[in-house]
């Protein structure tokens, strides 16, 4: 039981690190386009809780263990319009953009780009790959986990 947990929150763990770093180089790249020429401690905070709120969809859609049973398609698409619902409502509550401005749009078509690029990037990464990487893995801790 106590080895399920630490392996749980060492991979959320991971999974969040690296949707907070994404969130980061994200708004670096496009708040600088966008004139935003430094990070607030309250913008980085924001994308903290974001990352934890996107690594805890990734868990409750795509692991292996998850109950919403849907095909990817169904997945992608409910996971899209709760990701939107709730960045829409961090924005308005934080004050990140105001409705029907050139900043609303801008931010609606970044992302639907992003979203779209993440989801190709995961279709070529299952496809070209295969998992073949993964299933190496897989096999390398179940030889190294009877030690």
């Amino acid at each position: 039981m106590w080895n399920k947990i630490m392996e749980f929150t060492l991979v959320f763990k991971t999974m969040a690190g690296l949707f907070f770093s994404a969130g980061i180089i994200i708004y670096v790249v496009f708040g600088f386009m966008l004139g935003a020429r430094e990070i607030s401690f309250e913008m980085v905070v924001q994308i903290f809780f974001l990352s934890i709120f996107v690594t805890g969809l990734q868990y409750l859609f795509w692991d292996d263990e998850s109950k919403v049973k849907l095909s990817a398609v169904g997945k992608l698409v409910i996971q899209y319009l709760i990701l939107g619902a709730v960045l829409f409502g961090m924005s308005q509550l934080f004050d990140w953009f105001v409705i029907g401005t050139k900043t609303f749009y801008n931010m609606l078509i970044l992302y639907h780009v992003i979203y779209l690029g993440g989801i190709f990037g995961f279709s070529i990464y299952f496809k070209v790959i295969g998992m073949r990487f993964n299933q190496k893995m897989i096999h390398y801790r179940e030889q190294n986990q009877d030690r």
